[in-house]
């Protein structure tokens, strides 16, 4: 993997060349950005270019996990840092959100006194929950969201398919922007499970009340996921709304225009802009302490009311 390789992110992709054609390559980065914009793949480029540089005497170590990185963590850090005899060492701290106060203190000094050869790469998708300090000590490289143009050619290339393929198309728009998403839907277990929310809204309009109710006890009541599965509807009524319109928009389903052309005609463009006025208002909630349960049987009742308004 080289730089090279790296899809969408031109402007960091261009900064890293030049800091390496340079020798003026910063001694710590920051990369932030939604997941799967390729930041942690673009940090192991780099290492990679400088292992070129310094051959067998470079190290790459990644600093990852699930859990919070704690202060211990960064002093073992800190003193490999200060006893490498490596000709270039890269760490990629991984998540750096995930640092506690003590930590983010703690590797502060590393990063104001930067070891010749040693290099940092945080990555997060939190930039706003590292400490001001981490962040002004680090040149900053947002990632941005790749266009579906270059997510299709990506997808044509990687799984070896024909660009008329429909799935290539229907999985580029659903990444919104992200590799990592696309190849996951891509890969089927995130193709499979849209299927299945898809499945559920196609029933709404036509089910009686009781059914309705009935779907809402069907998803579970993980947060995250909820978030995500609210993406879905959202998606799902931008497209009724676009159809019943008839306007030029492109469809977020558009292996599902059928379904989408019929259901359509059940609702009028107030209720439509109704129901996802409140999909947006429930998803903002559920990142608070909105109970998961009645907020989604509420909204679900709603896409059943204004479908018969």
């Amino acid at each position: 993997m080289t730089l090279d390789d790296i899809v969408g992110q031109v402007v960091p992709v261009t900064i890293l060349k030049r800091g390496l054609a340079t020798g003026t390559l910063g001694h710590a980065y920051l990369f932030s950005g939604e997941e799967g914009m390729g930041k942690e793949t673009t940090a192991r480029a780099v290492a990679n270019e400088l292992q070129r540089q310094g051959g067998s005497r470079s190290e790459l170590h990644v600093l990852s996990g699930d859990g919070s990185i704690g202060v211990e963590e960064i002093r073992d850090l800190r003193q490999k840092v200060a006893y490498a005899s490596t000709a270039n060492t890269v760490w990629i701290i991984r998540d750096a959100e995930r640092m506690t106060i003590p930590a983010s203190n703690a590797l502060l000094k590393t990063l104001e006194e930067p070891r010749p050869g040693t290099y940092f790469f945080l990555t997060t998708s939190q930039v706003h929950s590292l400490l001001p300090t981490i962040i002004s000590r680090c040149q900053h490289l947002p990632f941005r969201t790749i266009d579906e143009d270059q997510i299709c050619s990506w997808l044509i290339e990687r799984a070896g398919v024909e660009p008329s393929d429909l799935k290539v198309r229907t999985v580029a728009r659903l990444a919104q922007g992200s590799l990592g998403k696309a190849w996951e839907y891509w890969q089927g277990s995130l193709l499979e499970y849209r299927a299945e929310v898809i499945r559920k809204l196609i029933k709404v309009p036509t089910a009686s009340y009781p059914e309705v109710l009935g779907l809402s006890q069907t998803w579970s009541e993980d947060r995250a996921q909820i978030t995500q599965d609210l993406q879905l509807f959202l998606e799902w009524h931008r497209d009724l709304l676009t159809l019943k319109n008839q306007t030029d928009a492109s469809l977020y389903n558009p292996d599902y225009r059928r379904e989408l052309q019929e259901i359509s005609a059940f609702y009028s463009n107030h209720s439509l802009f109704q129901i996802i006025q409140e999909i947006t208002e429930l998803g903002v909630a559920i990142q608070g302490n909105a109970r998961i349960r009645f907020g989604l049987g509420y909204v679900l009742l709603l896409m059943k009311k204004g479908a018969l308004t």
